[in-house]
């Protein structure tokens, strides 16, 4: 049963945009799947152009957008993404492709769209959105979407906040979507108090990013030898994450992961600034050196041999690693992303600190959003004790996009 905002979205989404924005879970996609996107295929059947679904990759067009709508009519109705980048919906073809990176402009280049559905617009590359602009070029060409709000300079709100733009956008919070547990949003609630997620999240508000990036890091997400799981190190997962710096301080993370939480429970640091450095005999450490120190890092232990997740700036140290046999894999370093993710984990308590990791507590403790960066209209933290912060990210977003969801 839609509810009575979804209902509002239906009657009045009859413009060139109509977007949905607003709160997580608020139920802005569900009334997507559930009817404009079969309603709208249907429609325009007989139109001349191309049907597409845009999301930020094609993983998350198929876990966002595809599999719930097979859910509700089956696999029948809704296929799969093909090799050709087509899924057949409602019987017609439809293309599937990511918007994150500026390279997908190519596959839109040159189309003529009559309808465009789009999953997490806010994460899109602004140039192929600025191109999807140019390839609506029917009488009866439309778009559809939804995202969550970020901060108010963001390139979607600049779109949105046109005068004379042909769209109907429709606001959600939270409490808009009445079928959610109360117990849930009373917990997300507490939980975000405080935190430009709040606004976000649960108000679906474009709000500037302030103050601390994780001020919902507490006392609950540290653990001590006492309080680990005892299993960790039979059945987690290790993964080492490493941020690079040679000037600057090199960090090692050593992370496991029980299948429901990263125990974040060692860390190597090395700064050339620091005293201790200083007093050494090469405090400006070599390639080598950093793979000396990782080898006796990870030890020597056969069972626990894992992969390490390395800052992709470190192009030398990631030859060097691997010329030794480890086995090494670039982090990715989305930072607006990987923040967000890295918070949600740490709000729900599915990042734990040992208390013995004070470089990375006390750098999390720090980091914090750039005043100056927001006055332009960007948002990125301050470049600064952000080490083990960048370390724990690459791990983060090597998770899969389900883990770190709300």
């Amino acid at each position: 049963m839609l509810t009575a905002k979804q209902n509002e979205y239906i009657r009045n989404a009859t413009k060139r945009w109509n977007l949905k924005i607003g709160a997580v879970r608020s139920g802005k996609s569900y009334v997507d799947v559930a009817h404009m996107i079969p309603w709208r295929l249907r429609k325009l059947r007989d139109e001349q152009g191309l049907n597409l679904i845009l999301g930020v990759s094609k993983s998350t067009i198929e876990r966002n957008v595809l599999q719930p709508m097979r859910e509700m009519y089956t696999s029948a109705i809704v296929g799969e993404i093909n090799s050709e980048n087509i899924a057949y919906v409602c019987g017609v073809p439809v293309y599937c492709l990511g918007a994150e990176k500026i390279n997908q402009v190519s596959k839109v280049q040159g189309a003529s769209i009559k309808y465009c559905y789009g999953d997490e617009i806010t994460k899109w590359n602004p140039e192929v959105f600025a191109m999807l602009q140019s390839r609506l070029d029917k009488a009866c060409s439309c778009f559809d979407g939804s995202c969550n709000p970020e901060y108010p300079g963001h390139w979607l709100k600049a779109f949105i906040d046109k005068p004379d733009l042909d769209a109907y956008v429709q606001h959600y919070t939270i409490f808009d979507n009445p079928y959610l547990p109360k117990d849930f949003v009373d917990a997300l609630c507490r939980e975000y108090a405080g935190t430009v997620y709040y606004s976000r999240y649960i108000e679906g508000k474009w709000t500037r990013a302030e103050g601390l990036v994780y001020p919902m890091l507490t006392e609950s997400n540290y653990y001590d030898e006492s309080t680990r799981p005892v299993a960790l190190y039979s059945t987690g997962y290790r993964t080492i994450a490493c941020d690079y710096g040679t000037t600057n301080p090199c960090v090692f993370l050593d992370i496991w992961d029980d299948g429901t939480t990263l125990w974040v429970d060692n860390e190597f640091r090395w700064d050339s600034q620091s005293d201790e450095a200083k007093r050494s005999a090469s405090p400006y450490r070599t390639d080598a050196q950093y793979a000396d120190d990782m080898t006796a890092f990870m030890g020597d232990d056969p069972a626990r041999q894992c992969l390490i997740i390395v800052d992709p700036s470190a192009k030398s140290f990631i030859t060097e690693l691997r010329q030794r046999g480890f086995w090494v894999k670039e982090g990715d370093n989305d930072v607006a992303d990987g923040i967000r993710r890295t918070a949600s984990l740490l709000t729900r308590r599915k990042i734990m600190i040992h208390r013995r990791c004070s470089g990375l507590i006390g750098e999390m403790q720090a980091y914090v959003w750039d005043e100056k960066a927001a006055l332009v209209g960007e948002e990125r933290p301050v470049k600064a004790l952000d080490h083990g912060p960048d370390a724990l990210r690459y791990r983060v977003n090597d998770l899969p996009e389900w883990r770190t969801s709300i």
